[in-house]
């Protein structure tokens, strides 16, 4: 089982309101991105992994649960 974004995102002590400044986006645009990550495209992807610190693999597609 892989993390999901907000998993990561509370994980990494970010609130919501600032992962949506950091992306350039509404709190409301980036919370549908933590509630439908498929729907979020890979420019999207890449800046969510870049404000978390890890990879667009590491926080989009690895299966392993990993310790934090």
């Amino acid at each position: 089982m892989r993390l999901t974004v907000k998993q990561w995102r509370l994980a990494k002590g970010i609130s919501q309101e600032d992962m949506a400044k950091h992306c350039g986006v509404h709190r409301n645009t980036y919370a549908s991105w933590e509630d439908n990550p498929e729907a979020v495209s890979i420019g999207n992807a890449k800046i969510i992994a870049r404000a978390l610190g890890e990879s667009v693999n590491t926080i989009f597609f690895e299966q392993e649960l990993y310790k934090m």
